[in-house]
């Protein structure tokens, strides 16, 4: 039985528990890769601090947009099978926050973050296999959820996903002390929860949670890392939090797979279930159905990710307790295999997603600023607010072309201010609270530009021919060398503009590119007079 075992320090171990864990996480600390995702996953955890009801997309979205290669894959996992076609076609962070949800892609960055962190290290067989298994712990808990409305699908995605921190760090960060675990197992005969405790002297779920504390992550899902004991379980008077209970029931199951001792899914299921019945509401038949389904669905998820799973042991072996006469009948013994599919369950090999969605990552300008562009028309169809999609028209000139960093201001008609309300890039949130200029006749280049309705191309800022058409706030707040301006006209009023910049000198775009996002304006223009018509 995997619930949790009481465990067997090593004899010789004369360091606490608490002391073993802050010497391994210091350690953790000092590689060079541990700061950089640290860093990252903070950020996004500390969204958790705003209300999404009061923050606009691009506050979480410009920390996606910080990592490009992250940015790509996540919109192609927004468009694949995972999300169905409840989204459409989506080229935006900005949109996919608006269509799906500011928390749904808040924890979708999460997993990704994470797979992309740990799979870099995926020759290690160990690692690759526990990656796996986590992934398929996430989707597996994700379908149960969907059928119990007290459970949030998406975090229980993450909190059935975190089940194998542990494991995941000690094998990425601490090689040393995983090959003893292994030793152990080999020497003792014993299960991998029992000879991490002997070896090492504290627990996987111990290493886990610390270091999703460090990163900011909350509660519940801190809390979800841990394995329930019996007596939790038993417990009439305290049940276990449902999303607790459902993260340990994937693990258990996922734990009896990778030791192979999964022997008849039917007894299995029935086992667990008899387990969890007090807080996991489900039928023997209903968990089989979605264990099998689990198979395709990691499937999908892992194309989107770029994660070959066809040789997994641990999907292999999934494979072979479904086999016909373990409770299954006409499941492929293997990933690759060409079993005939069921209404439930089906095999793909990524053509499906290929075919819904292009790589963003070999889009050229043109053609993100194209698909953009139809991605606005559609969010103006759907009667998107004029905020989100001057947010999404935006993040595509922002993400087009690489800029260091995009701005949008805005006119306020009362007090002639022209001020950031938001953007994308470097210090784009500390300007959206406070860069600006007031529209008079003045003799900068910035007003010059709405004088003229022309717009802005700046090769060298710190030209002396022009130094005295640069205004002080620019120099002040910003003050970039090579940047564009182009006014947003409506009936012949500037009522905002699109700023962009690059950190070294020289032409920020080609006229061609200058065509492209004079198009992209007048998409939001044509955006901005449906929305009032339709008032």
């Amino acid at each position: 039985m995997f619930l949790a075992e009481p465990g067997v320090s090593s004899s010789d171990c004369k360091e606490s528990p608490a002391q073993i864990l802050q010497r391994m996480l210091k350690r953790i600390c000092r590689s060079d890769e541990f700061p950089s995702i640290s860093k990252y996953l903070i950020e996004i955890n500390q969204k958790l601090s705003l209300n999404p009801d009061t923050s606009d997309a691009s506050e979480l979205a410009n920390v996606i947009l910080n990592d490009y290669a992250l940015t790509n894959k996540l919109l192609k996992l927004v468009n694949s099978a995972f999300y169905g076609s409840a989204a459409g076609k989506v080229t935006t962070v900005t949109r996919a926050v608006v269509v799906l949800g500011y928390e749904h892609i808040r924890l979708a960055t999460i997993s990704l973050a994470l797979f992309e962190h740990f799979k870099s290290k995926s020759n290690a067989s160990d690692l690759k296999e526990a990656v796996i298994s986590s992934l398929w712990s996430g989707m597996l808990a994700r379908e149960i959820a969907k059928m119990d409305n007290g459970i949030d699908p998406e975090e229980a995605f993450v909190c059935a996903l975190m089940g194998q921190m542990g494991k995941l760090v000690m094998i990425y960060y601490l090689p040393d002390e995983y090959r003893k675990i292994i030793q152990w197992m080999k020497d003792h005969q014993a299960g991998e929860s029992k000879a991490v405790k002997s070896a090492c002297g504290i627990t996987y779920e111990d290493l886990g949670v610390a270091v999703a504390k460090q990163w900011n992550f909350p509660t519940q899902i801190c809390q979800s890392m841990q394995l329930l004991t019996v007596e939790d379980l038993q417990n009439k008077a305290k049940a276990p939090a449902k999303m607790w209970a459902l993260s340990s029931l994937v693990k258990e199951l996922g734990h009896k797979i990778r030791e192979g001792g999964s022997g008849d899914i039917e007894k299995t299921c029935q086992h667990l279930l008899e387990q969890y019945q007090a807080c996991i509401k489900i039928s023997k038949r209903q968990l089989k159905t979605l264990i099998r389904d689990s198979i395709a669905k990691v499937s999908q998820h892992a194309q989107a990710l770029n994660l070959k799973i066809e040789s997994s042991t641990f999907i292999n072996s999934l494979s072979a307790a479904l086999q016909p006469g373990k409770g299954n009948a006409g499941t492929p013994d293997t990933v690759g295999g060409s079993g005939q599919a069921t209404p439930s369950f089906q095999m793909t090999d990524g053509a499906e997603l290929k075919a819904t969605s292009a790589d963003p990552l070999a889009l050229n300008p043109k053609d993100i600023i194209m698909e953009g562009i139809q991605e606005i028309s559609e969010a103006m169809m759907a009667d998107h607010n004029v905020n989100d999609i001057a947010l999404m028209s935006l993040e595509i000139l922002y993400r087009s072309l690489g800029f260091q960093r995009a701005l949008m201001f805005i006119r306020d008609t009362h007090s002639r201010m022209m001020n950031v309300r938001f953007g994308y890039g470097r210090n784009s949130q500390r300007l959206s609270r406070g860069a600006g200029f007031k529209v008079t006749n003045a003799k900068d280049l910035f007003n010059l530009s709405i004088q003229a309705g022309k717009d802005l191309v700046v090769s060298d800022a710190h030209d002396a021919k022009i130094s005295d058409l640069i205004p002080a706030w620019y120099r002040d707040s910003i003050d970039a060398p090579a940047f564009i301006f182009l006014p947003v006209v409506l009936q012949k009023i500037c009522i905002g503009a699109f700023y962009a910049d690059r950190d070294q000198g020289g032409p920020p775009i080609s006229e061609t590119e200058h065509r492209h996002l004079s198009m992209l304006r007048n998409q939001l223009v044509l955006a901005i007079k449906y929305r009032q018509g339709a008032r």
